[in-house]
């Protein structure tokens, strides 16, 4: 592979590192990518009010979270 990459790198003059980029960003265009939840959520992040100041601070609105009810 070391090989290939110096002869195609020196027959076409640029250096191998610019021919490994290049090569990446053209593989990497031609793969799907799918949307982060972030990019899903966007619009609707802070849309919301619980109407408490205190919502992520105070223990007291975490009554009943993390633990596991049957």
């Amino acid at each position: 592979m070391a090989a290939k990459l110096n002869a195609v790198a020196t027959k076409k003059r640029v250096p191998k590192s610019k021919y490994i980029r290049d090569a990446l960003d053209t593989a990497l265009k031609k793969e799907k990518t799918e949307p982060s939840l972030y990019d899903l959520m966007k619009d609707a992040i802070g849309c919301v009010n619980s109407g408490k100041k205190d919502l992520a601070t105070n223990p007291q609105h975490m009554k009943g979270y993390g633990a596991w009810k049957r």
